[in-house]
């Protein structure tokens, strides 16, 4: 049964471990890790050495690195877009939440709620919405006279 090994990819950082595919002429696929005994040979290892050589291997590592690299900074770019994301979602229910409040939804005062619909923070949504309550709550104003 004839077999050919491809992908060969070092395993290991001192590069002792080569871990490539053999297919056999059945279709079998067995992916394996080969090394190199210390003081003997390995002809798996010989053969990967004389058809791929040091160069090959040595640049399908740097490929492969180099594709986990970008991997990493496309997870972490998705992470920012997602927390920026529910941070704006939050944002835009407490504004929500503002404006289903009877005394903020049936409030004259345009001033404030502009300001409570152009908020940047849940604080800013806060602060103006009580603003608002503050002064078109008859309660509050009673008590100030």
């Amino acid at each position: 049964m004839t077999r050919e090994i491809i992908n060969p990819r070092w395993a290991n950082e001192s590069k002792s471990i080569i871990s490539a595919e053999f297919v056999y002429d059945d279709g079998r696929k067995l992916k394996a890790s080969i090394s190199i005994p210390k003081g003997g040979s390995n002809p798996d290892w010989d053969e990967i050495i004389e058809k791929y050589g040091i160069e090959f291997l040595d640049s399908a590592l740097e490929k492969e690195q180099q594709e986990q690299e970008n991997r990493k900074k496309i997870r972490e770019e998705e992470r920012k877009i997602a927390v920026e994301r529910q941070a704006k979602e939050v944002l835009f229910n407490a504004k929500a939440e503002a404006f289903d409040l009877d005394i903020v939804k049936n409030s004259t005062n345009r001033e404030l709620k502009n300001k409570i619909r152009r908020a940047n923070s849940i604080m800013e949504v806060s602060v103006y919405t009580t603003m608002l309550h503050m002064l078109e709550d008859p309660i509050v104003n009673s008590a100030n006279t």
